[in-house]
């Protein structure tokens, strides 16, 4: 049987070769290199991971062989944003380098659109280059005043992030400045805590690296059948241990919190008789918009509200029946030229909907229900309620006489199945491929809160796409919910990014689990 010592409490009462006899495996392994003073150095000798030697440096600090302290220093590092400007700009420096090129006056929305900012990057800019007097800006019009020669040298802002990693208690007065105005800005700047572990041999650990060439004495750490069998032991010692210190801290391993979460909806909604849709993530815009009813000059289409894709990419050719039929619609209600070579252009999908539209040109069942979780992308400041790609889960009912009511019932539906709403409210709303139109609000841990919206597809989008659909007085109820919003609300979550956050402290909390 494995013998056990008392408490290593006081070493003197206990010789260099007890502890030996205690040593595990990984302490036994780093002893040699303790005289390193450095982790770093230790696993670079003893091919151990960086864990994996803090585990053991705890031990060897249980049995006083060394003093362990650890020194906590807050680090400034760059955050999503902060990465994405250091590479591609600031929003002041893009804008600044635009209207330099181009030394003209522009219309602030002309002059947005040409640098390619969003709202938000074009109002900071604004303000930056307005304080730093680079423009004026005059009856809505806006132009490069400043000195070239200032102008073309980097930003104390610019510089800073630069410097990036810095110890917040280190920095300058002027890198104080920088922190100050760029902490105001969404997701530039992180401030983590990060601790440095260091030790120090005790005389009593002295002694034990001295025997070091004991320390190769092979004990028998557990005993196990094979050794029983065989008689093995004989002969041979065991490992002692020591009760009280710690053992490993044992975290069993598990699905992450927000796949789980949708592979939980996906069989609730097959429970209900949906077949899940599937699409590609790059589609061309006569999918997303054109077949959906949206004209070529919708301010949707606008390259601030997707993503285009620089290289050409083929799909297969649209069927000359719906590119007939959907230019006519779009050229008699719509009263313009409609060109399909526009409606080629690839894109990443900026809604979940255009899965919808695929599908109703693929001849559905009919009746038929359908639903997809589509991972969607638009070009958005990364923020505690804003992602530039997330998750729509999207679906339509195909069937006769479908009417509103029919509509609202499935909301409810959703609201008590999937939401597990206490109360909803129906609110009337717009979108450009349905009519009537209605959003979805359910009452939820003492607040009103939007789950999604919903609708009946346009005769414009049904027909193109099932040219048998008028005739048969077949209609499509299309609803869509907000699948990442849906999950903040399930887990209490209060930041977008924690649901694909790789932080483990937040991903074994007890509350991140799906009840």
């Amino acid at each position: 049987m494995t013998k056990i010592t008392k408490s290593v409490e006081n070493k003197d009462n206990f010789s260099v070769k007890d502890i030996l006899e205690t040593l595990s495996p990984i302490e036994k392994q780093i002893i040699p290199y303790l005289g390193l003073m450095n982790i770093d150095k230790i696993a670079e000798n003893s091919n151990l991971d960086e864990t994996t030697i803090l585990r053991a440096l705890s031990f060897l600090s249980n049995k006083e062989i060394i003093k362990l302290s650890t020194k906590a220093e807050k680090i400034i590092n760059l955050d999503i944003n902060g990465a994405n400007y250091l590479r591609g700009g600031l929003p002041e420096r893009r804008l600044l380098n635009f209207l330099m090129l181009n030394n003209k006056e522009y219309s602030l929305e002309e002059a947005k659109k040409q640098s390619k900012l969003t709202d938000n990057e074009f109002t900071i800019a604004l303000g930056a280059l307005k304080n730093k007097t680079f423009i004026t800006v005059t009856n809505g019009k806006i132009k490069f005043s400043g000195n070239k020669e200032q102008a073309t040298k980097k930003f104390l802002e610019e510089k800073f992030l630069e410097q990036l990693p810095l110890p917040l208690d280190n920095i300058t007065d002027e890198q104080k400045q920088c922190l100050e105005k760029l902490k105001l800005r969404k997701n530039i700047l992180l401030i983590e805590e990060q601790k440095e572990t260091n030790y120090e041999i005790t005389d009593f650990g002295k002694k034990i690296i001295s025997k070091s060439g004991e320390i190769k004495i092979e004990l028998i750490e557990q005993l196990t059948p094979e050794i029983i069998r065989k008689k093995s032991w004989k002969g041979k010692k065991f490992r002692k241990y020591d009760l009280n210190t710690s053992g490993n801290k044992l975290i069993a391993g598990r699905r992450q919190f927000y796949l789980e979460f949708v592979q939980e909806i996906k069989e609730k909604l097959t429970a209900l008789g949906f077949e899940e849709m599937k699409s590609d993530m790059i589609v061309n815009e006569f999918w997303n918009f054109d077949a959906l009813f949206q004209p070529q000059f919708h301010l949707a289409r606008e390259w601030t509200d997707n993503y285009r894709i620089k290289n050409k990419t083929k799909f297969d050719e649209i069927k000359k029946e719906f590119v007939e039929r959907v230019k006519k619609i779009h050229e008699e209600k719509w009263k313009y030229s409609w060109d399909l070579e526009k409606a080629k252009q690839p894109i990443l999908r900026p809604q979940g909907t255009v899965i919808s539209a695929q599908t109703m040109a693929n001849m559905p069942k009919i009746p038929g229900k359908y639903f997809a979780v589509a991972r969607v992308f638009r070009p958005d400041v990364v923020d505690a309620t804003h992602l530039s790609e997330f998750n729509q889960m999207e679906g339509i009912v195909i069937g006769k006489d479908l009417n509103f009511r029919h509509l609202l019932g499935l909301l409810k539906m959703f609201a008590v199945e999937i939401a597990d709403a206490e109360k909803l409210r129906f609110v009337p709303d717009y979108y450009p491929f349905t009519e009537p139109s209605v959003e979805l609000d359910v009452y939820k841990d003492g607040r009103w809160l939007e789950l999604g919206g919903a609708g009946i597809f346009r005769a414009e989008v049904v027909n193109p796409l099932m040219p048998n659909a008028e005739k048969e007085n077949i209609r499509v109820i299309a609803w869509g919910l907000g699948m990442d919003r849906l999950a903040m609300l399930k887990y209490k979550l209060t930041d977008i990014r924690d649901l694909f956050s790789h932080k483990l402290n937040l991903l074994r909390e007890s509350k991140i689990k799906f009840e």
